[in-house]
């Protein structure tokens, strides 16, 4: 499939761009740029041993990504979002166990959202910071999680009523499957990482001129770009490519 191109470029790009980046620092130190630190030293050596998980596993965008789809994979493996597709855009009738399945996994998306709602507008509203804030609140940190359970809950209203989920155990293979389909961006995150992390090391970053909010911008782009292809070539443009 033409999706897996895309990481599978996406991961050898940021896997020759990391080497490119060990070799420039360590010809960069042997000339004495100013600033630069080689890799290929015994100090880099034991700072890439002591990093390359460390980075990985607390980027972000690995916990998002595995949050955020292990809710929303209950509502595909459920049907529930091909069942609304068809549903919005009138490509066949939906039979009567289907409808009441849609319209209780609505319901129930509805009143998760309400109640989601009021909690905001309480006056000892527990999702703001301590301070009253919306900086580094519980809501910023964890709106991630608070949108996959009520993904999770419309998927699985959907799932039992519509008879496609008959056991607990039905639901937890449900919240792998997005996550086994795009297990090619945990391979792409992995490359992007380490380039970021290497270049941050060797201080090339610094070198060429680029502030710590342009990198910032440019490591998130690159670390959620991946997933966005995928998702858009695998849903998107594939239902469209139907008509």
């Amino acid at each position: 499939m033409r999706n897996k191109w895309y990481i599978t470029d996406w991961s050898v790009t940021f896997f020759i761009l990391t080497v490119g980046a060990v070799l420039f620092s360590w010809i960069g130190n042997i000339y004495g740029l100013e600033g630069v630190q080689s890799l290929l030293s015994a100090e880099g050596i034991r700072w890439a041993l002591n990093h390359v998980i460390k980075d990985y596993v607390e980027t972000p965008a690995l916990g998002i990504f595995m949050v955020f789809f292990m809710g929303l994979g209950i509502g595909v493996r459920a049907g529930l979002y091909e069942a609304l597709n068809r549903y919005c855009r009138k490509e066949s009738h939906l039979s009567r166990k289907e409808r009441r399945a849609l319209l209780f996994a609505l319901m129930i998306m509805g009143g998760y959202l309400t109640l989601v709602l009021i909690t905001l507008m309480l006056p000892w509203n527990f999702l703001q910071s301590i301070t009253g804030s919306w900086i580094n609140s519980p809501l910023a940190k964890g709106g991630i999680y608070i949108l996959s359970i009520g993904f999770g809950l419309s998927g699985m209203a959907y799932g039992y009523v519509s008879d496609v989920f008959r056991n607990v155990s039905d639901v937890v293979e449900s919240m792998s499957c997005l996550i086994s389909k795009f297990a090619c961006y945990l391979v792409a995150l992995f490359f992007v990482v380490q380039f970021f992390s290497v270049c941050r090391y060797t201080r090339l970053d610094v070198w060429i001129g680029l502030s710590d909010v342009v990198v910032s911008f440019l490591f998130y782009a690159c670390c959620f770009l991946p997933v966005c292809m995928l998702v858009y070539t695998s849903f998107w443009k594939s239902n469209h490519s139907k008509d």
